[in-house]
């Protein structure tokens, strides 16, 4: 049915060749056939380039074909996936078909006489982004587009067309908010443990790697703090693994709440945690540390728990200028808290360099 529509609309008609490829990027996006259609579009395409190639006059061939509002209207709404019509000048939307009126949350008349960028939202990267585009023809693959409802992210294509005499602008999107959704979900199941809700040792091995190049570079020391909940096993053993875990989750609160925004923390192991310091002194991350230390053993006191809520723990500082591998530096950490967990050394914290 689609295809005698297409047929019909074409039929005695020059399309520019802008039109057919926007229209034909959304098709492949969109439908499962479109290794189908995708050959009779090029067909399209290579009878338009002969139409243009056949006219008298060399001239007439390199102008666009200009439509009514009414003939792009129905070819926008041919088109399953996002598709809307503004003016080239200033960007004011002229018409949008069906699915873009879905995306930008908006009844047609409503959208009518509105701005892309009234959805561009006030990050100068997304302005740029999007005049990259539209001003350009530079293909984005992710878009955000700020909407009433929410925040939408598509991929985006233009191709010129003329409209009454005047430059026009086809833009076809298609809306890849669930796929982003479902890509940080996934990201977040590889790299995020389940329980706690930090890093992962994996994730957090990768990150300490990227910390350490950015040190270097920076000419800048940093802090790898290794620790491990004391008694947890006994804990666990007594009182139930239910009990255990909320012993692991209130001491992962304290650490997320105890780090700055430079610095990050992952569950390394079953009862073993890390945080790395990118900017801080070692006078500071001791300091730090000392602090966590004490609350924890402030949260046993005031809840009144029938254990002994403790942590060791290992620093090491890495100095400016030493070059050392992540399983070194962690193996050198681990070390240093077991030091801590069985000498007792009089500090809180087992320092090493």
């Amino acid at each position: 049915m689609i295809f005698s529509e297409f047929e019909e609309f074409f039929q005695d008609k020059c399309i520019p060749v802008g039109i057919l490829g926007i229209v034909g990027v959304a098709f492949s996006v969109k439908q499962p056939w479109a290794g189908i259609f995708i050959p009779g579009l090029l067909m399209l395409i290579l009878l338009s380039i002969l139409y243009f190639q056949g006219m008298e006059d060399t001239e007439q061939s390199s102008r666009e074909c200009s439509y009514s509002q009414d003939e792009i209207k129905r070819l926008l709404n041919l088109v399953p996936t996002p598709v809307v019509l503004i003016t080239k000048a200033d960007w004011q939307l002229v018409q949008l078909n069906r699915a873009a009126s879905d995306l930008f949350a908006l009844a047609p008349a409503v959208a009518a006489g509105k701005y892309m960028t009234d959805f561009f939202g006030t990050d100068q990267k997304v302005w740029s982004a999007w005049r990259e585009l539209l001003h350009y023809g530079v293909v984005q693959e992710e878009l955000p587009l700020y909407r009433h409802t929410g925040v939408a992210l598509v991929m985006a294509v233009t191709g010129n067309v003329s409209l009454m005499g005047k430059p026009h602008l086809i833009l076809s999107m298609t809306d890849i908010t669930a796929k982003h959704i479902e890509a940080k979900r996934l990201e977040q199941l590889a790299t995020i443990d389940g329980m706690t809700g930090l890093l992962n040792r994996q994730a957090f091995q990768e990150k300490l790697v990227l910390a350490l190049k950015a040190a270097g570079e920076e000419k800048r020391g940093l802090c790898l703090a290794y620790m491990d909940l004391d008694g947890l096993k006994q804990v666990n053993d007594t009182y139930g693994h239910r009990e255990g875990d909320w012993y692991i989750n209130i001491f992962a609160t304290l650490l997320r709440n105890g780090v700055s925004e430079n610095d990050f923390v992952g569950r390394v192991g079953g009862d073993e945690f890390a945080i790395v310091f990118t900017k801080c002194s070692q006078q500071t991350v001791e300091v730090c540390i000392r602090k966590m230390q004490q609350q924890l053993e402030l949260t046993a006191s005031r809840l009144e728990k029938p254990y002994t809520m403790q942590v060791s723990v290992g620093m090491i500082a890495v100095p400016d200028g030493e070059n050392i591998d992540v399983e070194s530096l962690l193996h050198k950490a681990d070390y240093a808290m077991y030091q801590q967990k069985y000498v007792r050394q009089p500090s809180p914290v087992k320092t090493t360099s």
